[in-house]
């Protein structure tokens, strides 16, 4: 109810109202839950109704950015995950006072959105906690992604103290959210994040 998620039945997608820093709405995201759909388009699509598609450009905005950005400017910290869900699942965990996180829905950061963080919050703290994209932490795969963290980070580094989470002692899943596994495993991989200096 807080969200307002709901449901287009006739499209057979969970619906998320995006809203700007104001809260203002600005679009509707759709999550379908048809496996055969999400596996030949993607998981997560625009809702279309009567010809009328309810997107935005993501890459500009910060969801939840109007209900945290106070607490945000507050705490002079913001935690960006990637999507919605994992935004549900810190407010579960710390409540509405503590809620500083915002999602950037994607795998990447952009200028667009530091920019957006800097002149509502001016956060001198922002911790990058993304899904897992990797099965070994010390392979191939976990080296790559470390890296695309580390370079994300050390681009905008200028502008806050940026720290990422990378699950090195295989807490999560592959594709997990640090959120996803409960409040105790987010605490554990908060407090051993990577500091980019």
């Amino acid at each position: 109810d807080q969200a307002q998620i709901g449901y287009y039945l006739g499209g057979d997608q969970i619906t998320i109202p995006h809203f700007d820093k104001n809260g203002r709405l600005i679009g509707l995201r759709g999550r379908t839950l048809c496996k055969e759909e999400a596996e030949r388009f993607g998981k997560y699509r625009p809702i279309r109704i009567n010809r009328k598609m309810y997107n935005h450009p993501l890459g500009m905005t910060l969801y939840n950015l109007d209900k945290a950005k106070k607490n945000i400017a507050l705490m002079k910290k913001v935690i960006v995950f990637e999507g919605e869900k994992s935004c549900l699942h810190y407010y579960d965990f710390f409540g509405e006072e503590e809620n500083i996180s915002v999602a950037c829905c994607g795998s990447s950061l952009n200028k667009a959105q530091i920019n957006l963080l800097m002149r509502n919050c001016a956060p001198t703290e922002i911790i990058v906690a993304f899904d897992k994209e990797f099965t070994n932490p010390n392979g191939e795969d976990g080296n790559k992604y470390f890296d695309k963290l580390y370079t994300m980070c050390e681009k905008y580094k200028n502008y806050a103290n940026f720290s990422f989470i990378f699950d090195r002692k295989g807490l999560l899943g592959l594709k997990d959210s640090p959120v996803d596994r409960g409040v105790d495993i987010y605490k554990k991989l908060y407090e051993s994040r990577v500091i980019v200096k």
